[in-house]
């Protein structure tokens, strides 16, 4: 074997391992801003070691699916689909890792880059939520058939696209929630959350704070995802476990074995939890090192950048917005699927998507806080309502028309959704070349529109 040929083979295990890859790029970008030989080197294992607990945690969340899956399909003959970002990718990363990885890294030079000769000055700083972006990018444009390299070309393309882009949809909202032009908000939800501040804004009442009404401080553990999820997942199991011993005894009693159907609910409810917060941790411990190094690099060649964060950001300046719409969007998460169920059978029916207290939490608790500015108390509640209903349909239909769905789980976000959507609907009337040809002038739009205009953003005058 020569040198070539070993160097080639070391190169192509790199790059069929995610971690060891998205390693490599936090390693540059520590050793780009000179920082110290320790801090690269934990840096760097940090990075890797947050990647193998995600894998480990994906295999937890679907071994505690196993006996949930097998109740529906038996007794129902419905196939539940959970949508979490965390599950998906981490489900995704054996067969679409590499591509990710690599569709990642490039991403963040673009949105960089972009930022920097363009008049949109967003740099995305939800790393997680860029991954979620990244991964289904990998998917929707292998379900093209492109080749591998118009895959990590064109995903890295899209990816920096909505990473510069995707921040401006809320933006205004965001200005209008904390009374700054400083931050920016970025998530995968964005769209969801525009959708409902709208429609907020056009049936309710903003002289009337939701920030006025007191809420029972005995709810605020529900803002631990941990027990959310579990409490949400077992009532769930035990629902579908005593549903199932009605309507079928023989399948319930072939899943469930000599188990005790409420032991079953909460050990496979508390496992699930665990898995997502394995799957949470290794995220946090991978990004929380490469954010960093990211962030320096940026700093340093995009004056007067915008960061775009995550929601979470968001929570401290309507804590009572946050309490109603979270509650608002349990209802409207209940009422989704609800709406599923209805439509088996007809020419509308969809796929089954499974209802959580955990996405009622985000996604109700940010739409509240953008909808109480635009609309006050009625706006937050109707608004926290519609974010729920859109957190069941959008996935639905991502799974229908994007065909993105990996082991009974898909991508909870809108902004993934109609994305998926929006490509799966396009490969219907272009080859796969040509819908590449579409992402080339897809991404050159906003630099065309920055070269071609000379009047600033308003939305970014400070």
């Amino acid at each position: 074997m020569t040198i070539i040929q070993a160097t080639f083979m070391f190169l192509q295990e790199v790059f069929a391992r995610p971690a060891i890859l998205v390693g490599i790029v936090a390693l540059i970008g520590l050793l780009i801003q000179k920082k110290p030989f320790t801090d690269v080197l934990k840096g760097t294992i940090k990075t890797i070691l947050g990647f193998v607990i995600l894998s480990s945690g994906a295999g937890i969340v679907g071994l505690s699916l196993k006996i949930f899956n097998d109740l529906l399909i038996g007794s129902f003959n419905i196939t539940g689909i959970l949508p979490l970002n965390e599950v998906m990718m981490a489900v995704s990363t054996e067969k679409y890792g590499t591509q990710m990885a690599i569709i990642l890294a490039i991403a963040m030079v673009l949105n960089i880059l972009l930022a920097r000769i363009t008049k949109f000055k967003f740099i995305y700083l939800s790393g997680h939520e860029a991954m979620w972006i990244s991964c289904l990018m990998a998917i929707v444009l292998n379900n093209l058939n492109l080749p591998a390299w118009q895959v990590i070309v064109g995903g890295s393309m899209l990816t920096g696209l909505y990473m510069t882009m995707g921040p401006l949809l809320t933006y205004k909202m965001v200005c209008n929630l904390t009374g700054t032009k400083d931050i920016a908000l970025a998530h995968t939800g964005g769209l969801a959350y525009f959708i409902s501040a709208k429609v907020a804004k056009y049936t309710g009442n903003k002289e009337k704070s939701a920030e006025d009404v007191n809420v029972p401080k005995h709810l605020n553990f529900l803002r631990d995802t941990s027990i959310s999820i579990t409490l949400a997942m077992f009532f769930l199991y035990l629902g579908v476990c005593i549903l199932s011993m009605i309507v079928n005894p023989a399948v319930a009693a072939k899943a469930l074995g000599a188990n005790n159907f409420i032991i079953v609910s909460v050990m496979n409810s508390v496992q699930f939890a665990a898995g997502v917060y394995v799957i949470m941790a290794g995220v946090r411990m991978a990004l929380g090192e490469i954010i960093p190094a990211f962030t320096g690099i940026a700093n340093k060649l995009v004056p007067n950048a915008v960061p775009a964060l995550d929601i979470p950001v968001l929570f401290p300046y309507a804590p009572n917005s946050v309490m109603v719409g979270f509650m608002a969007a349990i209802f409207g998460i209940l009422a989704g699927f609800a709406m599923q169920i209805l439509l088996i059978g007809t020419p509308l029916e969809l796929p089954i998507v499974l209802p959580t207290v955990f996405g009622a939490f985000f996604i109700g608790a940010t739409s509240g806080a953008l909808s109480n500015k635009e609309g006050g108390i009625r706006g937050v509640v109707i608004g926290g309502f519609v974010s729920g209903i859109l957190r069941i349909i959008f996935p639905a239909l991502l799974i229908a028309f994007g065909k993105v769905t990996v082991s009974n789980t898909t991508f909870a976000g809108a902004d993934a959704s109609a994305i998926g959507i929006f490509f799966g609907s396009v490969s219907k009337i272009f080859s796969g070349q040509g819908v590449f040809i579409l992402i080339l002038v897809m991404f050159a739009l906003p630099i065309a529109y920055s070269l071609l205009t000379t009047k600033k953003l308003e939305s970014f005058e400070k």
